[in-house]
């Protein structure tokens, strides 16, 4: 009878010490598996992205993409785009709204999705993002990127 009760009471302590919150020192952000990032930005779905970029400052915000996890292929100009399709598959075009009519001829016959990015200050912002399913804004966020593109893998998946 004895032995039943410490059971009991061992069987207690450990549900409350699984069921419990684990703190450092007391802080709540120290909670395992909880908030918890080691990089700024991470693509949980990497894909393969063809950027038409031109300027240092598109340079480098391919490079965080790439920095992100995705594989990255860069071409200055828009009739770039077939050459470079046919040596890889690609999932994602990024190109200027204003480049859209050679960048949609171009990857028409693949399965490769387009998401045009409008000059801020236009009405291309809204003729974007009245036209097509996802766009973006080229003063957007890394992050609002990343998102944009990760919604898209996850649709074409």
């Amino acid at each position: 009878m004895r032995t039943n009760s410490v059971r009991a009471v061992v069987l207690g302590c450990s549900l409350f010490m699984l069921t419990a919150n684990a703190y450092a020192c007391g802080e709540s952000l120290f909670r395992v598996g909880k908030g918890v990032s080691f990089r700024e930005y991470t693509a949980p779905l990497p894909g393969n992205i063809l950027v038409v970029a031109t300027t240092e400052s598109e340079l480098a915000f391919v490079e965080r993409l790439a920095a992100a996890g995705h594989a990255v292929r860069v071409v200055s100009d828009p009739s770039e785009i077939s050459a470079a399709i046919e040596s890889r598959t690609f999932d994602i075009v990024l190109a200027y709204y204003s480049q859209r009519a050679e960048v949609e001829s171009q990857i028409a016959s693949t399965s490769t999705t387009y998401i045009p990015v409008a000059r801020s200050g236009t009405e291309e912002v809204s003729q974007a993002s009245n036209s097509y399913r996802r766009s973006l804004k080229n003063d957007d966020s890394v992050k609002t990127y990343l998102k944009a593109i990760h919604r898209s893998l996850k649709e074409n998946a």
